[in-house]
């Protein structure tokens, strides 16, 4: 018996076919493997570092006992070591830091203050830290301050973009002075050209040393401008499952011991 001739598509039919089945496997890769097709680094930001962390290989890391910044810098490390996340850590003025938070959603900034203003901003993890702020005046001159409306005309050195820029500024003081490092601050205040600085008493100790000041020219006037809680800030349009594994991450450090550790490491 003759068998029946076999027919042979047509090469439109062919290129359609390969389309399809070409779009059905994209399809099925896609639905296989979400987190591979969607998943985007992180931009990590820190800021003024000064003197607290070195580049090694290229990375900066923390200097053991250098303060709180090169802590903040070894945890967010550890951190992203847990999630299996290597990604460099790029220190930037604070104000750009803020910038690129709220206009991208990739950003994560550390150690950032938790303002009523700043809130809205971002997705808080944390507190990493706790400190009290104050108003510090040069010991020779003492302002004589006894209240924050006593200060709103002396000339304040303030942290560019800091919380204190921020609540100083709210409060309509008119010498504000900003900069980019706190050290710079303490230098302007024992030169005498300006009356006071806004910091927190964590970490003054290194920021009189890398001014070049002896602790015994500055001293804590009489006005405390409050407790200060630092947090790790993330992109306010991040996904949330990124913030759920930021958030995962900080409380399995803190529980098993390690947060306590790089503290006495690298912040004492």
């Amino acid at each position: 018996m003759n068998s029946m001739p076999r027919t042979m598509p047509a090469p439109g039919q062919t290129r359609h076919r390969a389309a399809v089945i070409a779009a059905l496997a994209l399809a099925l890769a896609t639905w296989l493997a979400p987190t591979a097709c969607l998943a985007r680094d992180w931009l990590i930001y820190t800021h003024s570092l000064d003197s607290q962390a070195v580049l090694i290989d290229g990375q900066l890391r923390g200097r053991e006992h250098a303060g709180k910044r090169a802590f903040f810098l070894e945890l967010v490390r550890e951190l992203l070591a847990d999630m299996a996340e290597p990604l460099p850590i790029q220190e930037v003025p604070l104000a750009r830091g803020l910038a690129q938070l709220q206009q991208r959603d990739d950003v994560v900034l550390f150690n950032l203050g938790k303002t009523p203003e700043r809130l809205p901003l971002a997705h808080w993890v944390g507190p990493i830290w706790e400190e009290t702020d104050w108003l510090y005046e040069n010991t020779l001159h003492p302002t004589g301050i006894q209240s924050l409306h006593d200060a709103k005309s002396l000339p304040v050195c303030v942290l560019n973009g800091s919380s204190h820029d921020e609540r100083l500024t709210a409060m309509g003081f008119s010498q504000l002075k900003r900069n980019n490092a706190y050290s710079t601050c303490f230098g302007m205040l024992a030169a005498g050209r300006i009356a006071l600085v806004a910091s927190a008493d964590s970490g003054l100790a290194q920021r009189l040393r890398e001014a070049g000041v002896t602790a015994d020219k500055v001293r804590p006037s009489a006005v405390q401008l409050g407790r200060d809680e630092g947090f790790i800030a993330l992109s306010r349009s991040m996904p949330e499952q990124d913030i759920a594994r930021w958030r995962a991450a900080l409380q399995h450090v803190q529980q098993d011991g390690r947060f306590q550790a790089l503290q006495n490491r690298y912040a004492h």
